[in-house]
């Protein structure tokens, strides 16, 4: 294992609840909403629409956002909020290539009807105070990353004029340390609290979309908008390991992989899974690489699968089956002729609990890297990229391009409970390293007895369907990597704390009324834990 330095894991206690994202800023404004007497899904909701501001290149009001809630009266939801194809898409002009760049690449955005949905629904505030923090970081700026410069850097050439003047200072791309103000971006904010978030949907944000599209050839027209894409209120997935239970989120998220991850390490021992070892790395890969390959293989409809009587990827006999497979690991050589979508994507998640039990993880996104790589003129947010995360060859796969229908996702907010008592909330970004990141922080934390910042912070790796498999190399000891290799993986070395292996934001919730919530943000992006000072009364 090579030398390298620590990073410190933003981690914090309070006993009046807990808010975790990937950007101090959008922390700092749940734990405002929850020090105002605000509860969990208005503390989410204002940090969900600050990370759009505060980490563009990762989700905002042109993408779209996935909840898993925990209420106070022990009801759980996983909310759906999909973004939709745009319906003047017909089978003549349904493209040959997926769409990845400009407005042609936009689905109807839902994350403005996803988190007002929740905030109406769930929340206690008015739309108007979970956006003032917002409204603020855009109109007199936020300070760069480090990160951000320097995914900036690499997307710049991509993007248009208009965007990327706003990223620009004195014609050079914003470094770190310096200031992003974002005015067109507080403009859209600030209508949006005026007069409520169905502006953006039908009303004068609306238009300026429409006319937006119309200009530059895009597929989203009013009737679209007009069809708002409110979320869906779906089944959350369930299953139990060693005795705790996960609950998950369905499809069209990827919270079956992650079951079937989880029920495939339950036929190995602790000790087999002894964390950082090299018998370790090669179950985990197998474990995903099974997982993943199987979730391809079966795409499920959303709105078919709570029907479905063969649920197999939740199966533990399955899973039984799939754990003696990587026993016999020589029979897994064989590399899987099936190809998946490809599947790069950024998002990020966030984690907030209240002291009341209210639980809410927010999994959202604009698909890749900023997006289209292009804003919505004069209203400052990125149109996402979705388009690009459909099928486009095979009519009878569940996310073929059809007008209004849902893009494949891979989130998974994941809530787990020891018997009653809910345990950890945590999620990640990363397209299908999602699932993969969760299940590595799960087992440490669960087998391994690590604390929550130690396992969020340990080393990372991932085994996708075809049989590659991605290391964060100077961290894991060099037999892990030879012993990936000898069982027929082609492993990729990433560098230590990689972008690239996921971002999990976790809450340790309190045994008993009046104990201490535990947050804890990945060092790999830029995120903080924060809890209230006080809880606020409304």
């Amino acid at each position: 294992m090579g030398h390298v330095h620590k990073k410190k894991v933003s981690s914090a206690k309070s006993r009046h609840g807990m808010v975790s994202t990937a950007s101090k800023v959008a922390t700092d404004a749940g734990v405002q909403m929850l020090e105002k007497g605000g509860n969990a899904i208005d503390a989410a909701v204002a940090a969900a629409f600050c990370l759009g501001v505060t980490e563009p290149q990762a989700s905002g009001l042109g993408g779209q956002s996935m909840a898993l809630l925990r209420l106070s009266s022990g009801e759980m939801i996983a909310l759906d909020g999909s973004s939709r194809a745009p319906f003047g898409l017909d089978v003549r002009n349904i493209p040959l290539h997926p769409l990845k760049l400009g407005v042609q690449a936009s689905t109807v955005p839902s994350t403005p009807a996803a988190l007002g949905y929740l905030l109406e629904r769930y929340g206690t505030l008015s739309l108007r105070e979970v956006l003032e923090p917002s409204i603020i970081a855009a109109r007199e700026g936020f300070t760069f990353s480090a990160l951000q410069h320097k995914l900036l850097l690499r997307e710049l050439p991509k993007m248009d004029g208009y965007t990327a003047a706003i990223f620009l200072k004195q014609n050079k791309p914003l470094r770190a340390g310096e200031v992003l103000v974002q005015h067109d971006l507080a403009f859209c904010l600030e209508k949006m609290a005026d007069v409520g978030w169905l502006d953006f949907y039908q009303g004068e944000i609306a238009s300026m979309i429409v006319k937006d599209m119309e200009e530059r050839g895009g597929f989203i027209s009013r009737i679209d908008l007009g069809k708002v894409p409110f979320p869906v209120e779906r089944q959350v997935l369930q299953t139990t390991y060693r005795g705790y239970g996960i609950n998950t989120f369905p499809p069209p998220g990827a919270g079956r992989a992650l079951v079937q991850i989880m029920n495939t390490l339950e036929n190995f021992s602790a000790e087999e899974l002894a964390p950082d070892t090299s018998r370790y790395a090669v179950i985990l890969a197998a474990a995903f690489r099974a997982a993943l390959r199987d979730r391809e293989k079966s795409p499920a409809d959303p709105a078919l699968y709570p029907q479905e009587i063969n649920k197999w990827m939740l199966d533990k006999n399955y899973a039984f089956n799939v754990a003696q497979r990587i026993k016999r690991l020589a029979s897994m050589r064989g590399v899987f002729p099936y190809v998946p979508p490809a599947n790069t994507g950024e998002t990020t998640h966030l984690s907030v609990a209240d002291s009341e039990g209210n639980l809410v993880g927010i999994t959202q996104s604009v698909e890749l890297v900023f997006g289209a790589k292009t804003m919505a003129k004069k209203l400052g947010f990125f149109y996402n990229n979705y388009m690009s995360a459909f099928e486009y060859k095979d009519i009878l796969h569940p996310y073929y391009l059809l007008p209004g229908m849902r893009p494949w996702s891979s989130v998974a907010p994941t809530l787990v409970f020891d018997g009653e008592t809910p345990l950890l909330l945590l999620g990640s970004p990363g397209s299908e390293r999602i699932s993969t990141s969760l299940a590595q922080v799960l087992t440490r934390v669960l087998d391994g007895g690590q604390d929550l910042a130690e396992a969020v912070e340990a080393p990372r790796l991932h085994a996708g369907s075809t049989g590659k498999a991605f290391i964060e190399r100077d961290r894991f000891i060099p037999e892990a990597l030879t012993a990936l290799t000898d069982v027929g993986f082609e492993v990729t070395k990433r560098g230590a704390y990689s972008f690239y292996l996921g971002c999990v934001q976790a809450l340790q919730l309190p045994r008993s009324s009046g104990g201490m919530f535990y947050g804890v943000a990945d060092p790999r992006r830029d995120g903080t834990a924060k809890g209230p000072k006080t809880r606020g009364i409304k």
